[in-house]
């Protein structure tokens, strides 16, 4: 896996409201760093350090997860009063 590569992937999948997309890589690249893979650099120069790297990717990985599940909410909520109509 290439972290840098999915994390970028991973943000125009955002940009571009790809729900699926976001799901796979935000999945994807959580695993890998949890299995002790290197994490991508985020915001800030590779000083900070592999624990500030990790810990930004890790919450960009859960936003854009929780946005995913939350865009799926408002798609079940309106289907729901769609087909109430």
């Amino acid at each position: 896996m290439d972290p840098q590569a999915t994390l970028r992937d991973l943000l125009a999948a955002l940009e571009d409201r790809d729900w699926d997309r976001i799901d796979e890589l935000s999945e994807a690249l959580l695993q890998w760093m949890e299995r002790g893979g290197f994490p991508p650099q985020t915001i800030g120069s590779e000083k900070l350090g592999k624990q500030w790297h990790r810990a930004v990717a890790t919450f960009v990985c859960l936003a854009a997860a929780s946005k995913s599940r939350d865009a799926a909410k408002r798609r079940r909520k309106k289907e729901g009063a769609d087909a109430a109509q």
